[in-house]
């Protein structure tokens, strides 16, 4: 069987129909462009489509060319660099089209800047410009090493954290009879330099590691401590940290445990320490400078003095709220008043105890607001073999329903309770629970 023959017309007609193309004003708004900066795009493209805030192409751009801005002058590229500012319309990808073009005109400007390095550090800008703990980007050197389990090292005995997004680690802990007690490290010195490297940009998981290393080795740190740069070579050193601490205070009618960090058996630490101090009148659950940890840990522990409902809510970018329920099955039934202690280092697990004690009614919070680092994220691979964290999720409040997450939030405590730095041999928000706790038994 012959097919009919199409008139010549029709065919080309169709033939113009496909191949039409729309114009570049009108394609630059409905599709990617085509840019040398694909690792900038790609976690472009993820934080708008991903990240829980929804943000637009007005918030991330100005961010991202602030960062090249000041990334230029810590090259000693220009002591004043030019960066063009383009006037964006909030449409994604004609804007996205702009900041190529500002970075294009960087690259003519100055020629001793690499591409893949300012390329980096635009992708770095960019989702620091989100001003959010859980959403940051790691180079492709920074991202091997990323969710590894440590080779088993020994180190010099401190905990750290990042109290604020960009912001240098700082010394939360020192633990007793390690190097770094021994070497004179205090409370409150922040890293700067680690064997002489720049660590002021990367992340406490990667500090952690520059510090960390073989028994007997050496690791030279230069702190910031009140303004004054100390420097200080430590022996490296095997020891034991434990994660929780406990003893009998205010007389001894008082039980205090403290947790350091929210991972592996401290749920069952605590319930053994409170049992041993059963007889007391109140209990000081002490969060300070617990950076979190395992979530499943977190909701274990607040499950020992929240009977029933959610310590927290859960809110993905769709609006809709989850709530993070206690477990039933680790409520201790205390009827001793409690009080827990925070400050600006507790973060993650430990503000959301915290968030769930306030709420339910259970306890007091006392101290300072904590660090406003509680969300979820996860990573995503970059085309330049660098990893992008963005934040899925955020928590609020079960009570209040205000956001925990971000710089100026995290859990307001019922009762404020600052340290005097004058007085380092005198613990004030210790102080402060046991005189609370003997007034309300």
């Amino acid at each position: 069987m012959t097919l009919p023959r199409l008139p010549l017309a029709l065919v080309l007609a169709f033939v113009a129909v496909s191949c039409s193309i729309l114009p570049p004003d009108l394609a630059r708004e409905l599709a990617p462009t085509q840019t040398q900066y694909t690792t900038l795009q790609a976690a472009y493209q993820i934080i708008i489509d991903k990240h829980v805030d929804k943000p637009t192409s007005k918030q991330l751009i100005p961010g991202t060319l602030d960062g090249v801005e000041k990334w230029l002058q810590s090259q000693n590229v220009a002591s004043a660099p030019v960066v063009e500012r383009p006037d964006l319309t909030g449409s994604e990808w004609s804007d996205f089209a702009k900041l190529s073009a500002s970075l294009d005109a960087v690259l003519s400007r100055y020629s001793t800047v690499k591409k893949d390095l300012l390329e980096r550090a635009a992708t770095d800008s960019m989702a620091r410009s989100m001003n959010e703990c859980h959403t940051y980007y790691l180079d492709p050197d920074r991202a091997k090493t990323f969710n590894k389990p440590p080779s088993p090292v020994s180190g010099i005995g401190v905990t750290i954290n990042q109290a604020e997004p960009q912001q240098p680690i700082e010394v939360i802990d020192v633990i007793a009879n390690t190097p770094a007690e021994r070497a004179g490290v205090k409370k409150g010195d922040k890293i700067i330099k680690v064997n002489g490297d720049d660590v002021t940009k990367l992340t406490t998981s990667e500090v952690a590691d520059r510090v960390r290393g073989p028994e007997g080795s050496q690791v030279t740190i230069v702190f910031d401590r009140d303004g004054t740069q100390v420097e200080l070579t430590i022996t490296r050193a095997r020891f034991v940290s434990p994660l929780t601490e406990s003893r009998p205070e205010g007389g001894g009618d008082i039980a205090y445990v403290r947790i350091k960090q929210l991972i592996s058996s401290v749920t069952d630490d605590a319930v053994q320490a409170l049992r041993k101090l059963q007889g007391a009148r109140g209990v000081i659950l002490d969060l300070r400078d617990d950076p979190g940890g395992e979530l499943s840990v977190a909701v274990d522990v607040g499950s020992l003095f929240v009977k029933t409902g959610p310590l927290v809510y859960q809110t993905g970018r769709d609006g809709n709220k989850n709530p993070i329920d206690v477990n039933p099955r680790r409520y201790l039934g205390l009827s001793t008043p409690l009080v827990v202690l925070v400050n600006k280092n507790s973060a993650s697990g430990s503000e959301i105890i915290a968030a769930g004690v306030r709420s339910s009614g259970s306890g007091t919070v006392m101290g300072t607001r904590t660090a406003g680092c509680v969300g979820s994220g996860q990573p995503r691979d970059l085309p330049d073999g660098g990893l992008l964290l963005v934040t899925l999720t955020k928590m609020q409040d079960a009570k209040t329903g205000e956001d925990l997450n971000g710089p100026g939030k995290g859990v307001l405590p019922d009762q404020s309770v600052e340290d005097d730095t004058k007085t380092p041999n005198v613990d004030e928000a210790i102080q402060a629970a046991v005189a609370y706790l003997h007034s309300h038994v």
